[in-house]
């Protein structure tokens, strides 16, 4: 049995890619010594590459711009001091939530259906959606997205096959606002940035 035991341990001794030498440490055992690691593989973190360490962005509630590092998942805003999701959000199927508002992107998939309010950075709509749209930044609906209600934002993009049945409003840079009213007697609007 002795045999059968000492068999077992240096078949699984030579297996491994570690070398045993000893090592005075705790009355002269022997210790197995781990290989080094080759740190130039190491990928370094963004900050120490030179990529920027913070970003800006608007809250979605009150508008107001503040500064949060780059890895943040969340936030509390400066000013009306309301929990902040970061991150950015797909929508597939049918959304049983009634408001998505994240300081990131929101797509909405073209086999997706949302009814409620959305608010975002920048929201991209391929799907279904029935509410407001809020977008601080810029919001595009492509050639299969619906949509049922009011918007809001500052860049406004609408492909031609795009359906719109409600209101659009874009905030100038100078404080004017341009409204345009969309529906069953109305074509969806023709509005692209600079015009």
């Amino acid at each position: 049995m002795n045999a059968a035991s000492s068999r077992k341990t240096t078949a699984t001794a030579h297996e491994l890619p570690m070398t045993t030498t000893a090592m005075p440490v705790f009355g002269g055992q022997s210790h197995v010594r781990l290989p080094m690691m080759n740190w130039a593989h190491v990928v370094q973190r963004p900050e120490q590459r030179g990529a920027p360490s913070t970003r800006d962005l608007n809250c979605p509630f009150c508008g107001e711009e503040f500064r949060v590092p780059v890895r943040a998942i969340n936030t509390r805003c400066t000013n009306c001091h309301k929990h902040l999701r970061l991150e950015d959000v797909v929508v597939r199927g049918d959304s049983p939530l009634t408001r998505i508002a994240t300081c990131g992107n929101i797509l909405i998939e073209p086999n997706a259906r949302f009814s409620g309010t959305l608010q975002a950075g920048t929201i991209v709509i391929a799907g279904r959606v029935m509410g407001t749209i809020v977008g601080t930044r810029r919001v595009e609906i492509t050639a299969t997205g619906k949509v049922a209600g009011t918007i809001a934002t500052r860049d406004f993009a609408c492909h031609d096959q795009a359906v719109i049945d409600g209101q659009v409003n874009i905030l100038h840079e100078d404080g004017q606002v341009t409204t345009m009213a969309t529906g069953a007697n109305h074509h969806p609007p023709k509005y692209r940035p600079g015009e």
